[in-house]
Formats: C-alpha cells, sequence, structure tokens
C-alpha cells in the first residue's frame, strides 16, 4: 500500500487555485501575482523559514524586476489529507505560521478531504479567523435530492438545520452529502473562489 504524502490532493486544490487566478476569479488576480507551491517564508522567531503548502502573493508593483518587494498580501492555503480527524493542535499551529509569515497581511486557510476536523478545531478557527473547508471524497458525495422534504427544509428552522448539516460535513469523517455537494465550508461558502473572497474582506 502506498503511503498518503497528501501531494494528490495538494495538486487538486493548487489546480483549482491557477485555474482561478488565470481567469480572474480569484480576488488576488494580475497583475503581479504569484502563485508558489511549498513556498518558504522567513521566520523571526524560528530564525528559519516556514514552508507553507500553497502561496497565493499579491504585490503592488513587478516582484520580477524588483526581486526585493515583499508581497502586500498573501493568502497561505494548507491541505490535509489525513484518515483520521484533524486536530485543533494543527490549527493552532497554522495560526502561530501565520503570524510567524505576517499577521496583517496574512490570510490563512485549512482544506481538509477524507479526514474531518474535530469540533474544537472548528471553534479554534472560528475564533482566529481562519477558513476551514473539507472537500468531500467522491465515495462521500451522492445525489438524492428527491429524498428532501420542501416544507421541513424551508421552514423556519431551515438556517439551524443547514449550519448543523454543515459542521456534520466538516467534522464527520463518514458524512455523506446526499445532494450532490462536494465543498463545505465553516461559513457556508459553497466553492473554494467564494470561501477566499470571504476571508479577504
Amino acid at each position: 500500500m502506498a503511503l498518503n504524502t497528501g501531494r494528490r490532493f495538494e495538486d487538486e486544490v493548487y489546480a483549482v487555485v491557477e485555474r482561478l487566478v488565470s481567469s480572474r476569479q480569484f480576488l488576488l488576480s494580475e497583475p503581479y501575482v504569484k502563485i508558489r507551491r511549498r513556498a518558504k517564508y522567513y521566520s523571526r522567531d524560528r530564525e528559519a523559514p516556514i514552508e507553507c503548502d500553497i502561496a497565493v502573493e499579491k504585490y503592488l508593483r513587478d516582484p520580477d524586476a524588483e526581486s526585493w518587494l515583499h508581497p502586500a498580501l498573501i493568502v497561505v492555503i494548507e491541505c490535509k489529507d489525513y484518515r483520521g480527524p484533524v486536530p485543533v493542535d494543527d490549527v493552532e499551529e497554522f495560526h502561530a505560521k501565520l503570524q510567524q509569515i505576517g499577521a496583517d497581511n496574512t490570510k490563512g486557510i485549512l482544506i481538509a478531504h477524507e479526514g474531518a476536523f474535530q469540533k474544537s478545531a472548528l471553534r479554534y478557527a472560528q475564533s482566529k479567523g481562519i477558513g476551514l473547508a473539507r472537500i468531500l471524497p467522491d465515495s462521500q458525495v451522492h445525489y438524492i435530492l428527491e429524498c428532501r422534504d420542501p416544507i421541513g427544509f424551508y421552514g423556519p428552522m431551515a438556517a439551524q438545520r443547514v449550519m448543523a448539516e454543515r459542521i456534520r460535513a466538516l467534522t464527520g469523517a463518514d458524512y455523506i452529502s446526499e445532494d450532490g455537494d462536494r465543498f463545505f465550508s465553516l461559513t457556508g461558502e459553497s466553492s473554494l473562489p467564494e470561501l477566499v473572497r470571504s476571508r479577504l474582506r
């Protein structure tokens, strides 16, 4: 059995981000945007570089012409392709990483795949303004819309039901999407570009 390094999931997320940037659907769009894999940023605390899975950097001028320029804004995306739950410790570590890269100009998004987030991880991320999302494996996405009760779904308790469903999708490793949705985020965005736009407001 091959070791899961998370590279395939990282490739999937990178391809989505690259497509969004090139089609100007990502909030950080050209000119002067760089998408980087395994980006390294110097940490004064560590006195060593910190590595990130994916980073999207926005510059105010051409960084190729002026190599000394620092990004005005960085979106850091970490991909977690765990079999088990993503613990709160990982979210805390990610927050510390963001602070060391640059607290004032750095936004962070953690994306899980097969493994879900611990509920404490959701609470911590929400308190720190970190975007959390989960992209379900294909095996956990089904289409059975005809089974929904329209009156119950659109009734006064709909918002609470939607929020409870979202939390189940993020925290339940065996959660099955029954309406074809594959992307879930704590704050309700239904796609990666929506999540990025909401994180940058």
